[in-house]
């Protein structure tokens, strides 16, 4: 970085030795020899061939103007850089006491043309020219302090015009308009330094940087603005890093930053910046996100010490479309670009690194007066389904007022879902120690269960085909222990037809949880406790839910009793179907008790009848002849209802003393 510095320096330097040569020349031999000797000379000094229209000094005054420099390329044809007028005065009696004193410097209708093409600039050989010339870049810097002064005073750029080609990135950057005021600027002194520069960007937008500094404590402060900058010309910048085709929005910033140059990362930012009507594409995604209005006042950033005292935050249309594609990507991973070998950054030195891990972060100190989000679209897709499933989320409002890392804060939010639906969310919680102290309330009202299709395929092979999903989530974390309790209520529930083209993850008898669980009113209401330990590395919440839920699916269906009418229960709970064992056949009571149970196994693949005919010992011959002929009566009729035979076994326990009223125990299966 040193090196770098002392080799722009070497051109500044350059430029300012020409026009001194300029300057010594007009007062040795006038300003015609002047301007015929850098014409015929200048090449010697920066290896380009270089030009002056006209020259004029005045050796009383110290008062020299120079008109039409131009410093040409390689090629000696194309212009690098030239002005049109160079107007300074300076103090030559100053120079005695080792004071160079310039009164005024004006630099009027200034041109410079960069290219940078790689590694290489147009100025390049420039500095491969002083290169050569100087022996001693990688000598000892010499650290005794120059006895000289340099007294800077009134310098101005008006008129200024500055381009910029990266060659490689195809990015153009033209700045008009240029305009650089430096009242005060001293070098060896203890006088204040200021200066202000103003430029007009040709895509747009306009710059303000005003910056002051004490030579004598290095504390500086610098104010910028910019206002209506085009997002657009930094796009060249940003495809190193993401695959983005197309960008545009505006900016408006003001920030002003206060500190000491020593020690840069505990200086002090304020910012105020609006992000207006902002849209990034993709190629291949389309439009990724689209953004009305951000904007953020930050009364105060340090971030040495990880401070950020933000007044107010803001967004307003914000519009997002997120995929998960079969291949294990996603639209971030995709909009994501590697860089390349030329664009890689440098990886730090051992010894930073060493330091860096060394030295231990401060604590965040975070505080947002306001924070305002609203009007937000957010559209998740998931695409790794056999059926595509896409779910907008609309209108989503989020508000929060001083939130803050030193202790408990609150924030709702609310958003509208597809077909009517609505979701709330309110959060109560400590942001610095999350797990100390948390407590969530998710409400989601009137959501259509149709628009779950795509999952439902995916896990259980088919669809719903109808049914209105409510769903109210209390959850709390204390001392990183959570309790969450969850209730269903749904009503017409109902799936449609299985899905020969998908092989399910799961395998659970959902149809026939649905037909036990509805009421009379065809209603469905299922508690889903959740609890685990957060800390706990296979905790994943998600799974927790699906596998309590997986859980009481299988436990409704498995001891459905209760929930079928006029079904006698025997001592485990499980239905029973009671008969005489003096009768060879069936009641229309107990047809009507089978017919419903086998209902079950006709609606559902996944349920299993197994009939069990509990008798008492000392059976006659006629009665276990009944037994036998009842059988196939239940066998053939169950098949004759449309049961298939790998969903029903019949079997005659032993006989059991025990047992106080012969008949079936039916136990359902999954």
């Amino acid at each position: 970085m040193k090196k770098l510095l002392r080799i722009v320096g070497i051109v500044l330097a350059a430029l300012a030795a020409l026009l001194i040569l300029v300057f010594l020349c007009g007062t040795l031999f006038g300003g015609c020899a002047a301007r015929n000797y850098v014409n015929n000379h200048g090449e010697d000094l920066l290896g380009r061939k270089v030009n002056v229209d006209g020259v004029g000094v005045n050796l009383f005054t110290g008062h020299v103007k120079v008109k039409g420099l131009t410093v040409y390329e390689d090629d000696g044809e194309s212009t690098f850089a030239g002005f049109d007028t160079l107007d300074v005065g300076v103090s030559l009696l100053r120079m005695l006491g080792k004071t160079v004193y310039v009164r005024h410097l004006t630099l009027a209708g200034l041109d410079v043309e960069v290219l940078h093409d790689g590694n290489r600039f147009n100025f390049s050989s420039i500095i491969e020219h002083f290169q050569q010339d100087s022996t001693d870049m990688d000598e000892p810097e010499d650290t005794v302090p120059s006895s000289w002064v340099v007294s800077l005073h009134d310098m101005q750029i008006v008129r200024g015009k500055l381009n910029y080609t990266d060659v490689q990135r195809q990015s153009h950057w033209g700045m008009n308009d240029l305009n650089l005021a430096v009242p005060d600027f001293t070098i060896g002194g203890s006088e204040n330094t200021d200066a202000g520069l103003e430029l007009a960007f040709d895509d747009g937008g306009r710059l303000r940087v005003k910056a002051a500094m004490n030579p004598a404590n290095n504390y500086f402060d610098v104010t910028l603005g910019l206002e209506g900058f085009a997002l657009d010309q930094v796009r060249p910048y940003v495809v190193n890093v993401a695959n983005v085709d197309q960008l545009s929005g505006h900016l408006d910033l003001e920030a002003q930053a206060m500190g000491i140059l020593d020690s840069l990362m505990d200086m002090n930012l304020k910012v105020k910046a609006n992000l207006n009507d902002v849209a990034v594409s993709d190629k291949e995604l389309g439009t990724v996100a689209k953004l009305h209005h951000l904007g953020v006042d930050a009364q105060q950033i340090v971030p040495g010490k990880n401070v950020y005292d933000i007044n107010r935050l803001e967004v307003e249309g914000l519009k997002m479309r997120y995929e998960l594609f079969a291949d294990s990507t996603n639209t971030l991973s995709r909009l994501l670009a590697t860089q390349t070998a030329a664009d890689t950054i440098d990886e730090p030195s051992t010894d930073t690194v060493q330091a860096a891990q060394a030295a231990a972060p401060a604590p965040l100190r975070l505080r947002v007066g306001v924070l305002d989000v609203k009007g937000v679209d957010f559209t998740f897709v998931d695409n790794t389904l056999p059926d595509k499933f896409e779910f907008p989320v609309t209108d989503l409002n989020l508000k929060a007022t001083n939130l803050t890392t030193a202790g408990n804060n609150n924030a709702r939010m609310m958003a509208t879902l597809p077909n009517g639906g609505k979701a709330m969310v309110d959060w109560e919680g400590n942001i610095s120690d999350w797990k100390l102290n948390q407590r969530l309330r998710l409400s989601i009202k009137n959501f259509r269960l149709t628009e779950l299709s795509p999952y439902m395929v995916a896990y259980f092979g088919m669809p719903f085909s109808d049914g209105v999903f409510s769903f109210t989530s209390l959850n709390t974390i204390r001392n990183s222990q959570l309790k969450g309790d969850n209730r269903i209520d749904i009503f017409k529930p109902n799936l449609g037809e299985k899905r020969e083209d998908v092989k399910p993850q799961l395998s659970l008898p959902v149809r026939a949880a649905l037909y036990i669980l509805k009421d009379k009113d065809e209603k469905v209401m299922l508690p889903v406790p959740v609890s685990g330990n957060i800390d706990n590395p296979k905790f994943n919440y998600m799974k927790l839910v699906w596998k309590t839920l997986g859980n009481l699916i299988v436990k409704v269906v498995t001891s459905p009793a209760r929930a079928l009418d006029s079904m006698a229960v025997d001592g485990q709970g499980n239905m029973f179907i009671a008969v005489d064992p003096k009768e060879h056949d069936f009641t229309s009571e107990q047809f009507y008790q089978i017919d419903k149970v086998a209902n079950l196994a006709k609606m559902d693949e996944n349920v299993v009848l197994s009939l069990t005919l509990a008798t008492r010992p000392g059976a006659s011959d006629k009665e276990a002849e009944n037994h036998d002929r009842r059988n196939k009566i239940l066998h053939h009729h169950l098949k004759e209802l449309g049961v298939p035979e790998k969903q029903f076994t019949i079997t005659v326990a032993e006989p059991d003393k025990g047992v106080k009223q012969e008949g079936y125990i039916v136990e359902i299966k999954n």
